[in-house]
């Protein structure tokens, strides 16, 4: 189960946090660290904060975007101290963690942490599929990012020691890029067909996008979907 989750932290302005979040992975079990655009990295605060944890630096994939980071994840988690206003389906942490031992054994999954101050931003935040909050106190919902990776972990790893059945992989699941090709497509398309006119384009696709992020289409209906795309008007 935790050998398919990978942890994407997202321009991380401190390296020592980098290496606090690897100290928190090693200990509950998880070795894959992403990094998009890491301010500072390799640094030796990471590799001091990681305390014996270096080995998941050494090995964490280093990219230039949250699109190259979970391209081939079917499921990509965005991280948060509260519930937000988007439609992407918000769990809790341990709704999350039974969310992914249900998922078949194939699917690549992604749990993104964004910036330490100013968090995911909404176009970021629109290439996730799911949601996942972590309860605090209104007044100060502030999590440190390793605290954070610490709690989302703990309920992964406590998970992963409990007896779980897999959904059979007999359905194939589009991933991330799959899915944004499709919708950079449909919303070009939409757009051709003047279906935006006197709408607020941002705001009406992105209904539409979250509603085929809750309702993730299997491969062959994503195919289908591609071919009504096709013959709107506007589109050869």
């Amino acid at each position: 189960m935790l050998n398919r989750v990978r942890i994407v932290l997202v321009n991380t302005y401190h390296p020592g946090n980098i290496g606090s979040a690897a100290r928190a992975m090693k200990v509950m079990g998880m070795e894959r660290l992403y990094l998009v655009n890491p301010t500072e990295f390799p640094h030796e605060e990471a590799s001091t904060m990681a305390a014996g944890a270096e080995d998941i630096l050494a090995n964490a994939v280093v990219t230039s975007s949250l699109e190259e980071a979970v391209a081939d994840c079917t499921y990509v988690v965005a991280t948060s101290a509260r519930p937000r206003s988007h439609q992407v389906p918000a769990m809790t942490p341990p709704q999350c963690a039974n969310f992914i031992a249900e998922q078949p054994e194939q699917d690549e999954i992604a749990i993104v942490f964004g910036r330490e101050r100013s968090g995911l931003t909404a176009e970021e935040y629109h290439r996730c599929n799911r949601h996942v909050f972590i309860p605090a106190n209104p007044d100060y919902a502030i999590l440190n990012m390793a605290s954070a990776v610490q709690i989302i972990t703990y309920e992964l790893y406590q998970k992963s020691l409990t007896e779980f059945n897999p959904v059979p992989g007999q359905s194939e699941w589009p991933n991330n890029e799959e899915m944004g090709f499709f919708f950079d497509r449909m919303e070009k398309a939409l757009e051709n067909a003047d279906y935006f006119k006197g709408k607020p384009q941002d705001i009406t696709f992105g209904k539409l996008r979250a509603y085929f992020q809750r309702n993730l289409p299997e491969k062959f209906e994503l195919s289908l979907l591609h071919g009504l795309v096709k013959r709107l008007k506007g589109n050869p």
